[in-house]
């Protein structure tokens, strides 16, 4: 194949959140501070989209942010919160006001969902929550989310848990080619699994290299681009997280943004601000402050 008839997958933020249908559901990649797809999350509230339901392992600021401003009525999920600030007020107010259902299970039963999403299998086995509340309580859940079975080898209990198959899987990234091979550097979370359980696959990556680069660093190349469907590149896709080799957290803005999201007041001064107050990714960046930016970027070689 020539280089010309190589398919170039990228497209804008804004296209590829065009993409996702009102009602879909997705693979949300990241962990924690690291690599989550902020700038999306952004996008699909500025697209005002409803209905949207999110699997993840634990994810931050992103998840306030869908929750807060409507994006999202489902989350399942293992955990959310601001790490080291406190509790996430926004999904805490959706739950009650009764907008938001959080089904949580364990940070294990939820990367082997991805993983039997990957494998095209419909449920995975695994023993720790045979040792949890959850299983006790799994008659709340309803009939397809948990179920414990004994083991057709060795008759032991077993806890089973469904597959997922989300309409689309939206990643983040360090790095790609136009063609879509992606590499990830430091903590890969269920990127991997998540990469391939989900029918679409959206990557975003913080810069975009040749293929020639890619094939230098073989072992780096975590999602190949036989899974990926579509492209975007942009700067500072996690801030106000962090992305490894990338740039570090920005610490001054979280605290900010979880003092706003205290209050429902808060949180709309916040929304209005920084996510519907610009036109785009790059008009959140501008108000944040480009010479803000630049202090963040890692340090070679420490990596943040």
């Amino acid at each position: 194949m020539t280089e010309a008839e190589v398919e170039d997958k990228r497209i804008t933020l804004a296209e590829a959140a065009k993409k996702v249908s009102d009602g879909d559901d997705l693979f949300w990649g990241g962990f924690g501070y690291q690599r989550p797809p902020i700038a999306f999350s952004h996008e699909l509230v500025r697209q005002k989209k409803r209905n949207i339901t999110v699997y993840t392992c634990g994810s931050e600021v992103d998840l306030e942010i869908m929750a807060g401003s409507g994006v999202v009525n489902r989350y399942e999920i293992a955990f959310s919160a601001i790490e080291a600030l406190g509790l996430s007020n926004n999904i805490r107010r959706r739950v009650a006001e009764g907008a938001l259902e959080v089904e949580d299970y364990t940070n294990l039963a939820m990367a082997m969902r991805f993983l039997g999403g990957a494998l095209n299998v419909p449920f995975m086995p695994l023993r720790s929550m045979m040792g949890t509340d959850m299983v006790r309580l799994a008659r709340y859940r309803g009939e397809n989310k948990l179920k414990v079975i004994d083991c057709p080898f060795t008759g032991e209990k077993l806890t089973v848990v469904p597959s997922l198959k989300p309409a689309f899987s939206i990643v983040h990234v360090q790095r790609v080619d136009k063609t879509g091979n992606a590499q990830i550097d430091g903590i890969v979370g269920e990127d991997i699994e998540g990469s391939r359980c989900g029918k679409k696959l959206i990557v975003l990556a913080e810069e975009i290299i040749d293929e020639e680069e890619i094939r230098t660093r073989p072992d780096q190349t975590k999602i190949p681009a036989m899974y990926v469907d579509h492209v975007v590149v942009l700067p500072f896709v996690a801030h106000p997280m962090m992305c490894h080799n990338y740039y570090d957290y920005d610490l001054e803005h979280l605290m900010m943004f979880h003092k706003l999201t205290q209050t429902e007041e808060g949180w709309q001064e916040y929304l209005n601000g920084y996510i519907l107050g610009v036109e785009d990714h790059y008009g959140y960046l501008d108000l944040v402050g480009w010479p803000r930016l630049m202090q963040l970027k890692a340090k070679k070689p420490w990596g943040y």
